[in-house]
């Protein structure tokens, strides 16, 4: 329903309208009747109407200027004048006073009818669109934060004209006055001591909340804006003059403090370059992005300024080969001081090259491929040094700072130490019983020797002799030696052939060097042991 006001100084006029409206069925209200523009403004300031029906001639004010009072007062409600007058002048005024009709008397009740359908199908129109405005503009309103974070992110980006910067800090009501810009990014180290303090705490509640910390802070001091990036980490975009950088760090103090206070965390700052130009801020973020990537290098809990690394260029690692080499040889020697401090050698190599993230898990990634490689004997274990080598790499992947993967790159090498230590064990074992084997099996050979043992087992006679030294507690060739006597004093015994035949059956070529041999190990001539062990 929509509201009318009937004004006319005739009485009659106006009973005459009031009565033969079928107002209700026309979709209209009719809330009253005035004698003149005097009563109208005043019934108007109570109660506005929707539609005005005037008369032009009324005593005190009259239609017209009843309709420029209404037309600066009331913007939204409609005028229809009705009129015995016929006059230019009057159709031109109600014309600037945006009257929607203009009847002339006298007008019937099925005119009048017709005239207010079509302008309530007109009041019909404006309303609904009145209605979507509203409707657009809560929901401007409600996502105004979501906009105001596209336009940064796309004023990150490098993504904008000057014009449009302009018109969009216009129109999203966003301060940044001043001649200098910086940005900085706020991250939390370790949100667990946050999220462990409530079952309902999540991470997304934890980066909103450490955007709504530094958020107040910045207004606070009113020296800029804060919102989240695509992966909703706290932004900060500072505004300034030539006391810009004591506000920055003043500000990521504080959101520190606060930060440590009131959510348990401690958390890292990272600040971009300075910049005079707005349309150079994408620049200055470029710079505290990758000043963040340093904290995985230089540990959490502080502010890292991009200006301080830019002297300090990424050299490549000279040494890289030899530091590798170094931790290898260590496991290999199974000494865990010797491997921590290999371990820590490499790792400082690592910070002293200034190396990012990426690159330095880069070099890590490397150093495990050669530890496993090179301590690939044969027969390590390989589900099993797969499975540490995975495991020790995830964790890599998901260590915040490289103090972190210190100590576990540490205790990897450790147990790789311990496998390579046993399974050492177990391949000296292996090859001892094998060459105690080849000595069973080829003692009548009178060409066995170190080296044909060694060419069977392709190792080195220095390495073999050692092995088989530590399993057996002899040489080789006190073992084989051994073995051919064992073999010649059961043949002395069991056959009756010649100390020749015995001879060349055990391996030996020279009767008399067999003879020699067989009575420094038993203390008698064969001869004399066949017939000593024949008479007992």
């Amino acid at each position: 329903m929509y509201k009318v006001l009937l004004v006319d100084d005739e009485a009659l006029i106006r009973e005459a309208i009031s009565e033969n409206t079928k107002w209700e069925e026309l979709g209209y209200e009719l809330i009253g009747t005035c004698k003149n523009g005097r009563e109208a403004i005043a019934k108007m300031e109570q109660d506005p109407a929707d539609l005005l029906l005037t008369d032009i001639c009324m005593p005190y004010v009259d239609g017209i200027e009843l309709t420029k009072y209404t037309y600066e007062h009331f913007r939204e409600t409609k005028v229809v004048i009705i009129s015995g007058y016929d006059d230019f002048e009057y159709a031109q005024t109600a014309v600037k006073y945006q009257v929607m009709d203009y009847i002339l008397k006298p007008i019937t009740a099925t005119e009048l009818a017709e005239t207010l359908t079509t302008i309530k199908e007109k009041l019909d129109k404006e309303r609904f669109q009145k209605s979507d405005i509203q409707k657009i503009k809560g929901a401007y309103i409600r996502n105004l934060p979501i906009l105001k974070g596209r336009f940064l992110n796309s004023l990150l980006a490098g993504n904008l004209s000057a014009e449009e910067v302009r018109e969009r800090l216009k129109d999203y009501k966003l301060n940044l006055k001043g001649s200098r810009f910086v940005t900085a990014l706020v991250a939390g180290d370790d949100l667990e001591p946050f999220l462990q303090q409530s079952e309902e705490f999540k991470t997304d509640l934890a980066y909103f909340v450490i955007y709504n910390i530094a958020d107040e802070i910045m207004n606070f001091y009113q020296c800029g804006i804060t919102f989240q990036d695509g992966d909703e980490k706290t932004v900060l975009l500072f505004a300034g003059d030539e006391n810009l950088e004591d506000t920055v760090l003043a500000v990521s103090e504080e959101i520190q403090e606060c930060l440590k206070k009131f959510l348990k965390i401690e958390s890292t700052i990272s600040v971009g370059r300075v910049v005079e130009n707005i349309l150079e801020v994408s620049s200055s973020f470029h710079d505290s992005k990758k000043a963040m990537e340093f904290k995985f290098l230089l540990g959490g809990n502080q502010i890292i300024y991009a200006k301080d690394l830019v002297e300090k260029k990424e050299n490549l690692i000279e040494n890289m080969g030899r530091l590798v080499d170094n931790v290898v040889e260590a496991i290999r020697s199974g000494r865990e001081n010797e491997v921590r401090q290999q371990v820590s050698l490499f790792i400082q190599a690592l910070k002293n090259a200034y190396l990012t993230r990426s690159r330095s898990v880069f070099y890590i990634q490397n150093l495990i491929l050669s530890i496993v490689n090179e301590l690939d004997v044969g027969n390590l274990a390989e589900g099993e040094v797969i499975k540490k080598e995975k495991d020790f790499l995830n964790e890599v992947y998901t260590s915040e700072h490289l103090s972190e993967i210190e100590e576990k790159l540490k205790e990897f090498c450790l147990e790789m130490a311990d496998s390579f230590r046993d399974e050492k064990s177990n391949y000296c074992k292996r090859q001892a019983l094998r060459a105690l084997e080849y000595i069973e099996k080829n003692y009548g050979d009178s060409e066995v020797s170190l080296n044909s043992v060694c060419s069977y087992l392709a190792m080195s006679t220095s390495y073999f002799s050692s092995i088989f030294k530590n399993y057996t507690g002899e040489t080789f060739i006190e073992a084989l030696t051994k073995k051919r006597m064992e073999k010649a004093k059961a043949l002395l015994l069991s056959s009756s052939k010649k100390t020749y035949e015995i001879a060349e059956e055990v391996g030996y070529a020279d009767p008399h060097y067999f003879s020699s041999t067989f009575k420094k190990f038993t203390g008698m001539t064969p001869t004399e042991y066949s017939r000593k062990e024949r008479m007992s």
